[in-house]
Formats: C-alpha cells, structure tokens, sequence
C-alpha cells in the first residue's frame, strides 16, 4: 500500500465519524384545522416533573393562529405559549386553539416518538406509529392535522 492510498483511507474514516455525529432538529406540530377548541393529552414514557424545569424548550407548546408549514412557524420571533391545564408526572393536558398550528415537542433525530408514550385527542389515543402513519412529513418535521 502506498502512503497516499493510506491518508485517503484515514481521511475517509474520519469524514464518516464527523458525519455520524450530526443531528437535525425533528419537531412535532399538531394543526387543529376545525372551528372548535381540542383538548390534548400528552403522554410521556418517562417522569416529565424534573424535565420541564431541565428541557424548558421542549415543554413550551408554542402556537400561532392559522394553519402554518414548519417552516413558516419557526420564522416567527415570538410565538404565544400555550397554558398547561394539568401537569401530572408523566402527562400534560393542553387546550388548543381553533385553526391554530401547535409545537408539541421539540427534539432531535425523531426523538419524539420515544419520549411521547401517547397523544389523547377528544378521548382518541394515537400512539407514534399511528402518529407517523397519520402525519405528513415536511422537511424533516412531522404534522398531525385534527380535522
């Protein structure tokens, strides 16, 4: 093996270990397209108490009057926070605004569909394969339209 042959490989090997440690933000929207308020359950496969005050980010559920893309969310500064009805250890109920566009959970990689155990939709459970299956995926960000 020649010297040059060698570098290549080396350069190889650390351009592929460089790019397995990237991640790309995957958020998790729920429009609610009707005329009417919807009361959500998040449940969580792991105790969320201490997380709200250590991942803040992750728990704020942001929303913005209309049907907006991902993308067009998150151009916008400063989006109104939705209240907390009830904060249990391992769920959070929210009330949703009509033709609204909602940020339920902010992570990475599709982390989501890990720490979400289920979403409860006017007494309806989805689980994350039903999410997945039901949503639309647009540019790396899922989005769940209640009709």
């Amino acid at each position: 093996m020649s010297i040059k042959s060698i570098t290549i490989g080396f350069l190889c090997c650390i351009f592929v270990a460089v790019l397995s440690g990237c991640s790309w933000i995957t958020d998790f929207y729920i429009q609610n397209l009707t005329g009417s308020k919807k009361i959500i359950k998040i449940n969580y496969s792991y105790p969320i108490s201490k997380a709200i005050d250590n991942e803040g980010g992750s728990f704020a559920f942001n929303y913005e009057n209309g049907i907006l893309s991902p993308r067009s969310f998150y151009k916008i500064k400063n989006p109104k926070s939705l209240e907390k009805i009830e904060v249990k250890d391992s769920s959070i109920v929210l009330k949703l605004y009509p033709n609204s566009t909602t940020k339920i959970y902010k992570s990475h990689n599709g982390s989501w569909r890990y720490r979400v155990k289920s979403v409860e939709i006017n007494g309806t459970i989805f689980y994350p394969s039903e999410l997945i299956s039901k949503n639309r995926y647009i540019s790396k960000d899922y989005v769940y339209k209640i009709n």
